[in-house]
């Protein structure tokens, strides 16, 4: 009989064997959605993106809130985006060179109860919740009620307009493109005509040329 025991409980999906190997039992899909149902859009924000929204020390500065026992300057910052995760730094000032570089050495997340009770973390039991069952949830929630039917048809309808629309915007362009390399085509020889012309001299004004009769007079009266 304990060999029928092990043997049965021994056969794991892939799945089953990750949680095992890691220690870590993920959610049902009905805890799921019952913190989805709980919880404000900006924690699903940070749940469904798989991490917080810190200030950068641009942003934020910086600013040491305590010290620990261990002499490290703690810095916490408080996420922007769901207010209940606090990320506490630990920072250290090391001498040299003849000045102080600071590097920060550790950092932990701490969650706090928001001001209408809210809290981020899924009550103890349910398991560990991924981003993307986070995801899953919100999106079944979005399309409740719509049919596979209607979604394939919708989604290949904007897939068809999204097609004609490149299409259009491709072959606009083509005839921008050849409109432009036309135009420089027809500049090219009237510019070298323009080049080949041959330059007139000149017309003389009419007072160099009643000049230019009268030393032709006076020339040919001394040889006269």
């Amino acid at each position: 009989m304990a060999d029928d025991a092990t043997g049965s409980s021994a056969v794991l999906s892939i799945q089953g064997e990750q949680q095992q190997e890691t220690g870590r039992v993920r959610a049902s899909d009905e805890d799921v959605d019952l913190y989805v149902d709980g919880v404000s859009d900006e924690v699903l924000a940070c749940r469904e993106r798989g991490r917080h929204l810190f200030p950068t020390i641009r942003q934020a500065g910086i600013h040491f809130n305590g010290v620990d026992r261990d002499g490290m300057l703690l810095r916490r910052l408080v996420c922007t985006c769901c207010l209940l995760a606090v990320k506490v730094e630990k920072w250290e000032g090391v001498r040299a060179g003849g000045r102080t570089r600071f590097r920060r050495v550790a950092s932990n997340l701490e969650y706090r109860t928001g001001n209408d009770g809210e809290v981020y973390l899924a009550p103890s039991g349910r398991g560990h919740m991924t981003p993307r069952q986070i995801g899953d949830s919100v999106a079944s929630k979005a399309l409740a009620g719509q049919t596979l039917t209607a979604l394939r048809k919708a989604a290949t309808k904007a897939a068809a307009e999204a097609a004609a629309e490149k299409a259009a915007a491709d072959k606009a362009a083509a005839e921008k493109a050849a409109t432009k390399s036309a135009g420089r085509t027809a500049a090219k020889p009237a510019a070298k005509a323009a080049a080949k012309a041959p330059v007139k001299a000149p017309a003389k004004s009419g007072v160099a040329a009643g000049k230019a009769r009268t030393t032709r007079a006076r020339s040919a009266k001394g040889t006269s």
